[in-house]
């Protein structure tokens, strides 16, 4: 079977990465993951991340530049991130589906959330491409979770290389992203 890529959206605002807290499916609850979802056929990636942003966030974005690498999910999926950003207008980001809470991190902030374990690898690719500094490191991305508002960014207006494959494992249910 071939490659099914599953999107992620680099939702960046004033600096800050837009974090999405999965309520589903159980085994993945209270994780930390970037949104987005699957390619459908007939889809391009950029479609399917402005589908599934709309889908899950309630927002209109528009999908900007590839962020290089990608990332093994269970066979036969792959996670691809792209940068995006809210279009003028859109609704602040809500938590609609599979989420049930959102969070604007800043650099500082990226690693104080539990993230996916496929996810940190592209968090930290994400980070390095925006020219973003985190502080701490990924080990402490499994510090306590304390649920928080949402909120919007202050203005709404703030994922093409080839991709390298990365190492991950992507062979038991805790931390797997749910594709």
């Amino acid at each position: 079977m071939t490659e099914r890529i599953v999107v992620g959206a680099a939702l960046v605002d004033g600096g800050r990465l837009l974090a999405a807290r999965r309520s589903a499916p159980a085994e993945l609850a209270g994780r930390w993951e970037l949104p987005g979802g699957k390619v459908e056929a007939g889809e391009t990636p950029e479609a399917a991340l402005a589908r599934e942003l709309r889908e899950e966030l309630g927002v209109a974005a528009e999908p900007g530049e590839r962020v290089p690498g990608q990332w093994p999910l269970r066979h036969p999926f792959v996670l691809r991130v792209w940068t995006a950003r809210l279009l003028p207008g859109s609704a602040a980001p809500e938590p609609l589906q599979d989420h049930d809470d959102l969070r604007w991190l800043a650099p500082a902030q990226v690693w104080d959330v539990p993230w996916l374990d496929q996810d940190v690898p592209a968090v930290e690719r994400v980070l390095a491409h925006l020219g973003l500094e985190a502080k701490g490191t990924p080990d402490t991305a499994h510090a306590p979770d304390t649920p928080g508002t949402a909120h919007a960014p202050d203005t709404p207006n703030a994922r093409d290389a080839g991709g390298v494959a990365e190492e991950a494992d992507a062979t038991g249910p805790t931390g797997v992203r749910g594709v």
